[in-house]
């Protein structure tokens, strides 16, 4: 190959290297604007009708959660993401109930709870729960027996009728450990979630302004617009029922 030839490769790999990572790794640029964010949720998903931007609560430099109300009266979520050189919006709620945004399913201190209850709920506090349930197996003639975990987290939802919360470090902690354990002993069940064998969970119960059990009837029950660059799962609402109160 002649030193001319060398010299355009060399020249074109440059470019490649500097157009790929302009296109792929490059900081973002600001944040669009409240009207540039409802022009383009509802021309990707016209079922949002969205008409006022509550908030633009960055989790990172790359991921944005949008809380807004539609031009129907509902309070929903969007999820926004720099990809490609440029903010789009992954994934669309109608409705604010609440979800877990899940950034990495093998680190906890990734996993964030959010929410945008409507406030005809009235709702005065939301508690959260993380459940372990208690189990009972016999391997190889050795009984084993699992206690329940019950930990709880309460939001007051007066203020502000969304939010955004990561998990504490004592859920971080207890989760790391079921990962560890939980992985050693189902290592190929155990990639994509958490729980394989559905014994841990996460809910919430909302009560209302007399600290009463209520059901959130305007915050739930919506639709969603997903490209699939978001992993969100619903967060189980719960009742008393469900919950032990420690003697």
């Amino acid at each position: 190959m002649t030193k001319k030839k060398l010299w355009s490769l060399g020249i074109f790999i440059i470019l490649l290297s500097i157009i790929v990572y302009w296109f792929y790794f490059s900081m973002p640029t600001s944040f669009p604007t409240n009207e540039q964010l409802v022009e383009e949720m509802n021309s990707i998903f016209p079922e949002a009708t969205a008409s006022i931007i509550q908030d633009t609560i960055p989790v990172d430099e790359r991921h944005v959660l949008v809380p807004f109300i539609s031009k129907k009266d509902d309070y929903g979520l969007s999820y926004w993401v720099w990809k490609n050189h440029k903010w789009k919006v992954a994934s669309i709620d109608t409705k604010g109930e609440p979800m877990l945004w899940k950034f990495n399913i093998n680190d906890p201190s990734s996993l964030y709870l959010v929410w945008n209850i409507h406030p005809k709920d009235q709702l005065s506090s939301i508690h959260f729960y993380l459940i372990r349930d208690r189990g009972y197996r016999i391997t190889e003639g050795i009984e084993h027996y699992d206690p329940r975990v019950q930990m709880e987290k309460r939001v007051f939802a007066q203020e502000k009728s969304y939010g955004l919360m990561q998990l504490s470090d004592d859920w971080v902690t207890f989760m790391n450990a079921y990962i560890k354990v939980e992985s050693a002993k189902q290592p190929n069940l155990f990639i994509n979630n958490f729980s394989p064998k559905q014994d841990m969970f996460f809910g919430w119960i909302p009560y209302d302004q007399t600290n009463k059990e209520t059901f959130p009837e305007s915050s739930v029950n919506g639709t969603r617009y997903s490209d699939g660059e978001v992993n969100l799962e619903y967060v189980m609402i719960l009742d008393k029922g469900d919950i032990e109160i420690p003697r």
